[in-house]
């Protein structure tokens, strides 16, 4: 497995999006340079029409519409800029959390084991955002805020050196005091977000046990509780009103001091048509320059903590892609080559061992056992021994630590997942539907499942009549369960385990839980279906009631053989 670096793949989407990534660096260059044309134009509206033409025309009307268009011109490019890095930024997300699906399923099973679905969630959809928003709302707009402040800085120079000198003493006074109180809102926002989390947790507590504090009489120790940390929330609140009320307008002074400090520095000499050596229009302009310098220096606060928050997102992302895989299998054995002429010694378990990750006994022990084609036996052992595991090793979804289970000959392991429904029909305890129609929870929205089969499959597990003549719509109505039993469920997951038509058949304990009458239609279902076919399962009233003879038994790491009864 080659290891996944997210510099690598983000290059690789830029490379393979290259007109999109063209096109977004042109117009954020163009985006950092047309800041400077309504100075520009405002240094020429002055200059020329107001000093040198005291008799304006219509020229003027021209000229101070050109101000207006500069800005039409940047909030274009803003808008081309804002939607290429949007869409590009969501293809980005749209493929990595694909990558991220994919890799699910390749995991080793002890990575299940340490980590909840809660947090592969996370990793997923939240840290997989902050790769998008260090993308979008971080690098790119970083850069952009950087050019627009070089570009701005250089061109005041340019006008005049002692501006240019000042610009360069205040814009590290600016950028050091808008972080200071980005850090203090921060700061503040958490707070905020984790009392409110606490008082979740509280609320739920407080609602899940509020019969048992009733009778106990604590209804007092709740509330006492509850009103603890409203106060604690109204505190964080209050603070965090403070930064964000003091921040807007402690910015627009600062702003308006650097601009009269500026004036004051450089009005010791005026004339009808210069100030301090320089013209008004390019004196009127450096100003505007000044002012349209804090936002920019502004943004760059907020890009640098984004970037660092899409960088510890990166860091869980990368190591997510990194983790140990299942072994690949081989993409080119299909179900109808694995089952060529089938063997009488169908499904062999050979010294298979297998651990979990995180455990410290083996929970097979160099188990070795044969099943012949046809045979149809029940499986035992007390809870906790490792029938289902042995199930999912027999599906490859679990690979052995040692050994091998092979099926005609043929390691489960190697067995692409796509073609194991052609081999195995596995009914686990529960049904598990998906969207769509009932026609859709027998194929699995897989197309190459013919109509025919279908049927045939829901004939066999005894539903075809129910569902034509008593479901509105019948195979292509919406699936809907509550227009089935929890036995006519069963069925139903009986059905989409025969419909490729199996030599094996697995069944996980189908009869826990059902009464009576729901049983005896699933026994008469699986006769039919266990005819002509490998069975094994781990009910073994089951089994029983099937007339299966022989018993496997799990116990100390081993399986062997007992007959029935």
């Amino acid at each position: 497995m080659n290891e996944f670096k997210t510099s690598r793949f983000l290059l690789s989407y830029l490379r393979r999006h290259w007109f999109q990534t063209t096109l977004l660096v042109l117009i954020a260059l163009s985006s950092s340079l047309a800041v400077l044309l309504p100075p520009l134009v405002l240094r020429n509206l002055f200059d020329h029409y107001f000093s040198a033409n005291p008799d304006p025309d219509y020229s003027v009307l021209l000229a101070s519409l050109s101000y207006f268009g500069s800005y039409l011109l940047i909030a274009l490019l803003n808008f081309g800029q804002s939607f290429l890095v949007d869409s590009m930024g969501q293809g980005l997300i749209r493929e990595l959390r694909m990558k991220m699906i994919v890799k699910i399923r390749r995991l080793k099973p002890g990575y299940f084991t340490r980590h909840g679905t809660g947090e592969m969630t996370s990793r997923v959809m939240d840290d997989v955002s902050a790769v998008e928003t260090l993308f979008s709302d971080g690098l790119v707009s970083l850069v952009v805020s950087a050019l627009q402040i070089l570009t701005t800085t250089v061109s005041v120079f340019l006008f005049g050196w002692a501006l240019g000198l000042l610009l360069l003493l205040v814009i590290p006074l600016l950028f050091l005091i808008t972080q200071a109180f980005r850090k203090g809102i921060l700061k503040a926002q958490l707070k905020v977000r984790s009392v409110q989390n606490r008082e979740s947790n509280a609320l739920s507590e407080s609602i899940d046990t509020s019969v048992t504090v009733h009778n106990l009489g604590k209804r007092g120790y709740r509330e006492e509780k509850f009103d603890h940390l409203l106060r604690e929330d109204d505190q964080a609140q209050k603070k965090a009103a403070l930064f964000d009320s003091f921040y807007p307008p402690l910015l627009s002074l600062l702003k308006s001091f650097v601009v009269a400090l500026v004036t004051f520095l450089v009005v010791y000499r005026t004339s009808a048509s210069s100030i301090a050596g320089l013209s008004v229009g390019t004196f009127a302009a450096a100003i505007d320059m000044v002012s349209n310098l804090f936002k920019p220096i502004q943004d760059l606060g907020q890009e640098i903590q984004t970037v660092q928050e899409g960088f510890s997102g990166i860091k869980r992302v990368e190591k997510f892609l990194n983790e140990n895989e299942i072994p690949p299998s081989d993409e080119t054995l299909t179900g109808e080559k694995v089952l060529f002429h089938l063997s009488d010694d169908l499904l062999v378990f050979d010294h298979l061992t297998f651990r979990y990750e995180d455990a410290s006994d083996n929970l097979f022990d160099g188990a070795s056992y044969t099943i012949h084609r046809y045979d149809q036996v029940s499986l035992t052992g007390r809870t906790g021994i490792g029938k289902t595991t042995l199930f999912k090793l027999i599906l490859g979804l679990l690979p052995p630590t040692e050994g091998e289970i092979r099926v005609n000959g043929v390691k489960t392991t190697e067995i692409p997942d796509s073609e194991k429904k052609k081999i195995f029909g596995y009914v686990a305890q529960g049904f598990s539907p998906v969207p769509g129609t009932i026609f859709d929870q027998v194929t699995l929205g897989d197309t190459k499942i013919s109509r025919e089969a279908v049927f045939s499959a829901t004939k066999e597990a005894l539903l075809d009549d129910y569902i034509r003549n008593r479901i509105p719509g019948g195979y292509e109505a919406p699936f809907r369960e509550s227009d089935f039993s929890r036995g006519q469920l069963q069925l139903l997951s009986l059905a989409r385990a025969l419909v490729n038509n199996p030599p094996i058949l697995l069944l996980d304990e189908i009869s826990a839980n059902l009464d009576s009458q729901t049983e005896k239609q699933i026994i008469q279902a699986l006769s039919s279906a266990s005819r002509d076919r490998t069975v094994v399962s781990i009910s073994h009233r089951l089994s029983d009631q099937l007339g299966f003879k022989d018993v496997l038994v799990v116990e100390n790491g081993k399986i062997r053989s007992q007959k029935n009864g």
